[in-house]
């Protein structure tokens, strides 16, 4: 299968975000909000991850970071929202800390600023190596992963969400671009303690119920950061946006509507 660059919806003269998708996802997981988003007067733009785009090959956040500041240029936009979902949150940070003059804002969907421990490292790579084979996401590896992304109430009440994934992962997604996305993040620096230059407004989504990433690291985004708010989003594991997209839909654009002074800011 042959991935594209980005998607958007939305109206090219609206005040635009890019979405950048996690680990194991592609641009498709932000369909429920670009739909939203559009419908209420922004220009929505999802972009795949150069793992999905080329031979992935490893590479760094600070590289997702400038595929990110060239899309824009791509686009023609002289500033924007960065969003983005686990993977695609840590690359948000950095972004903020190399290129804060060409964003308005960010949203940090079930990210951290943190490194992870030396036992969580060791562990991720181990299993990721796993993913380092030819062909789509092996069955199994998909089954293995599917609890770390979705939370005990969606597959208890939406199963179908969960089912849905497991097989776009098993016959779309390419087992070694997963191995590659995961090198980008395994070993992160922690960047805490450089929260407090991001000079823009952060909206934090985060679900309690997130395995992979605990709220706390979010509790200790939302402490160091000059500007930003916090939204929990229940009945939701770490992929928020897609479990709960509802409550992650308004709290978006609550948080848009704030930035570009429109119609329901606070």
């Amino acid at each position: 299968m042959k991935f594209e660059l980005y998607k958007e919806a939305g109206l090219t003269n609206s005040p635009a975000v890019i979405f950048n998708h996690g680990t194991l996802m592609d641009f498709t997981m932000f369909d429920p909000q670009l739909a939203f988003l559009s419908a209420n007067g922004y220009r929505a733009i999802s972009q795949n991850s150069r793992v999905l785009l080329g031979p992935p090959s490893r590479h760094s956040l600070e590289d997702l970071a400038d595929d990110t500041a060239k899309l824009g240029e791509k686009l023609g936009l002289n500033h924007y929202v960065v969003a983005g979902m686990s993977t695609g949150a840590f690359m948000a940070v950095d972004f903020a800390l190399k290129y804060l003059d060409r964003a308005d804002g960010f949203i940090l969907i079930e990210g951290q600023a943190s490194a992870y421990p030396e036992a969580d490292q060791i562990a991720f790579e181990i299993e990721f190596e796993k993913f380092n084979v030819e062909g789509p996401v092996p069955r199994e590896r998909a089954e293995w992963a599917a609890p770390f992304c979705f939370g005990e109430y969606t597959y208890a009440n939406n199963h179908g969400l969960v089912d849905y994934w497991i097989n776009r992962w098993s016959t779309i997604i390419p087992s070694r671009a997963v191995w590659a996305q995961g090198t980008s993040w395994v070993r992160k620096p922690d960047l805490t303690h450089r929260l407090k230059s991001i000079a823009k407004p952060v909206l934090i989504i985060h679900a309690p119920g997130d395995l992979p990433v605990p709220i706390a690291r979010a509790y200790s985004m939302l402490e160091n950061l000059a500007d930003a708010t916090l939204v929990k989003v229940p009945n939701s594991g770490h992929t928020s946006n897609l479990e709960n997209s509802e409550v992650v839909n308004y709290a978006i654009l609550g948080f848009l509507d704030r930035i570009y002074r429109r119609r329901n800011a606070a």
